[in-house]
């Protein structure tokens, strides 16, 4: 194990999320110094101190395998959760140190579910701590570090690209590792920008405006205020943050391509299609259903609702603008089907993922004509791609696995004195990274109730769905590779 190259590029994730606690304590200082500054400045120094001593103390070295890229990324997320939880435990309050764990991983991993009963009451130092978490775990600890890793001679950032960016979404990414880096940050911040400012022109101010705008980019779930995006009661915003967690949900290379071209070409590929045509059938069916059970009185309110809530939850955004348990059954089951679902790879989405079901629903073609005709040679494929066998196994495998965990996580929910709606749906939306639950707290709802060894067992869930299985399967096992 080259311990040097894991430990001198861990200590540059931190330097990101101390970057970020400095620049909340600037928040903290516009806002009269708020209660805020101390626990920021403070969990920023140690942060700086402790991501500094590998770069200065530790000399570079030695070649780099694959198992230490699977390190690597593993141990950047862990350490930038545990040193992230520093603000909210010097801060106290509702933060326990369970809780602040629970609401730092929830953050990185851009889950978006909180312990918290009242957001408004934290500083808006901390709550912008919050949204840093998300923005900082969204672009990806790792995707930061391809801008300044040596790509060129040891290959050490072409490794951790492989590990880091999903193998579903490279197809579109044909550009050298360093102009991909550069494209998903420019595509990210883009989102964001435009985003506030569109925010802010429609009436929210510019706190709201800022944060939210963070949490959307990064398709997390931490809001501002207490009832997420209900709170405005500003439809002309609900509408923006639709398209925009609709576009921070399709593979970001595909976006660069259309807009440096000009074209619509973006919803020319499969899988966009494919994801679209899925919202706009749970849209529609959801809007009728809403009307047809007096849930909603108004068409316009209904379709409003409809399209926000489909939309955050296949996007793994989590903010809401109603109460979802007043909802019937049908618009509920395809909120659990997009929080199985996802959206694109190549964004920063959690779940399974569009490419995935796609892909799935292909090969089921395949073998359905190879049951009426035995003779036939049928080869899956995406659009003019013809997909290999490899893929396909590889694919139904992470699918597996995907659900295992679920239900794993659900019966140890369900152990702990959850009851059946709230162990299902609460390990439905760590593994897919959505953060709405379905459950007793609703769209609304908290998971402070929840037992403490429950919180743990959800963040361990959240990091694997983050993570997408794999990498965190390979560190498990890395020591004993030869």
């Amino acid at each position: 194990m080259n311990w040097s190259f894991i430990s001198r590029n861990v200590g540059i994730a931190l330097l990101f999320s101390a970057a970020f606690m400095f620049i909340s304590a600037g928040v903290s200082v516009y806002y009269n110094l708020d209660a805020s500054f101390a626990p920021l400045f403070l969990a920023g120094v140690l942060t700086l101190a402790v991501g500094l001593f590998p770069l200065i103390f530790v000399k570079k070295g030695g070649s780099m395998a694959v198992k230490d890229g699977y390190v690597t990324i593993v141990l950047a997320w862990l350490f930038s959760c545990i040193f992230g939880m520093i603000p909210y435990v010097i801060w106290g309050g509702e933060f326990s140190v369970i809780n602040a764990w629970y609401e730092s991983v929830s953050g990185y991993t851009t889950t978006g579910s909180s312990i918290l009963d009242d957001i408004e009451a934290l500083p808006h130092g901390l709550l912008f701590w919050r949204a840093s978490t998300h923005y900082i775990g969204g672009l990806g600890v790792v995707v930061f570090m391809l801008l300044i890793l040596p790509t060129t001679r040891s290959g050490y950032g072409v490794r951790i690209s492989r590990i880091e960016i999903s193998s579903l979404s490279k197809e579109n990414y044909k550009f050298k590792l360093s102009e991909t880096a550069k494209i998903i940050i420019m595509v990210y911040v883009s989102i964001s920008v435009v985003l506030a400012l569109l925010l802010r022109l429609s009436g929210i101010g510019w706190f709201d405006s800022i944060g939210n705008s963070m949490s959307i980019a990064a398709t997390g779930g931490f809001s501002t205020r207490n009832m997420s995006a209900a709170h405005f009661e500003n439809p002309t915003a609900e509408v923006i943050m639709i398209i925009f967690m609709y576009l921070a949900s399709l593979h970001y290379g595909l976006i660069f391509s259309s807009v440096k071209s000009g074209s619509i070409k973006l919803f020319r590929n499969p899988v966009i299609k494919f994801y679209t045509f899925c919202l706009i059938i749970a849209i529609v069916i959801s809007t009728i259903s809403l009307l047809f059970n007096g849930v909603e009185k108004n068409l316009l309110t209904a379709l409003r609702h409809s399209a926000f809530m489909n939309v955050s939850t296949a996007s793994s955004t989590g903010f809401a603008t109603t109460q979802t348990k007043l909802w019937p059954v049908v618009p509920l089951l395809f909120l659990f089907f997009f929080s199985f679902m996802g959206a694109c790879s190549g964004s920063t989405t959690g779940g399974i993922k569009a490419d995935r079901i796609l892909l799935w629903l292909s090969s089921m073609r395949g073998i359905t004509k190879r049951k009426l005709h035995s003779s036939a040679v049928v080869k899956p494929r995406i659009g003019n791609r013809i997909i290999e066998q490899e893929t396909i196994i590889d694919v139904n495998q992470f699918i597996l696995l995907f659900f295992a965990i679920i239900f794993i996580g659900a019966i140890v929910l369900a152990a702990l004195g959850m009851d059946l709606e709230d162990s299902l749906t609460t390990s439905i939306a760590c593994v897919g990274n959505t953060g709405l639950t379905f459950g007793s707290g609703g769209a609304f709802g908290s998971y402070s109730a929840f037992p403490a060894v429950g919180k743990i067992v959800m963040t361990v869930e959240m990091f694997l769905g983050r993570l997408e299985i794999y990498p965190i399967l390979a560190f498990i096992v890395a020591n004993r590779w030869k």
